[in-house]
């Protein structure tokens, strides 16, 4: 028994070689993906919108005298019938697209709005004379519908916005040529009185 002992002893003294230590298989690298970008939150300045805003801190008294101010062919150009410094958005014929060129002033639009929380807007559809008025008021409706979608992307909370349409019946230009359609071809963003 004391022989036992002394060879368990000895091989508890004794260091055990082990050899290399074995690593986990290498698998090859993946790709790094990137997850989807997060959906901008109500009063938070999203990613779409940058920089501070492209207008001063002004009443919308101040905003209204200045638009007044310009001749009306580019007051009709700029703000429709949009409460300044909201300014309208124009569509091409037969189409609720958004044009490139409207997406600045919408981003402007989004910036004013998201800074006034307090303010609520009717996106009011508009269409020129052609088609008849069944279509003119869906037209319109699409319009105005897409225009809130941009807006709500932007980050304006969709409680804020509202649409209606007035398809062919409210033109803001009275001809029947393609300078008056294309001013009757719009979404005015009208800011609502409190109740």
């Amino acid at each position: 028994m004391v022989v036992g002992l002394f060879l368990l002893s000895a091989c508890a003294q004794k260091e055990i070689s082990s050899g290399p230590v074995p690593q986990a298989p290498v698998s090859p690298p993946e790709e790094a993906v990137s997850p989807p970008p997060s959906p901008p939150v109500a009063g938070e300045r999203p990613s779409g919108v940058k920089g501070p805003p492209a207008f001063s801190e002004e009443s919308l008294e101040a905003a209204a005298r200045k638009a007044r101010e310009l001749p009306p062919e580019e007051r009709l150009r700029l703000y429709g019938r949009s409460t300044p410094p909201l300014k309208a958005i124009f569509f091409d014929f037969d189409d609720y697209r958004i044009r490139p060129d409207m997406i600045p002033r919408l981003e402007e639009d989004a910036r004013f709005l998201l800074q006034h929380p307090e303010y609520r807007v009717e996106l009011q559809g508009n269409c020129d004379e052609r088609g008849d008025r069944d279509y003119n008021l869906a037209l319109g409706e699409k319009r105005a519908l897409e225009v809130k979608k941009y807006l709500e992307n932007l980050g304006v909370s969709p409680e804020r916005l509202s649409t209606v349409s007035f398809g062919e019946e409210r033109p803001l230009a009275p001809g029947h040529n393609e300078a008056a359609w294309a001013l009757n071809r719009r979404v005015d963003l009208v800011i609502l009185k409190n109740p």
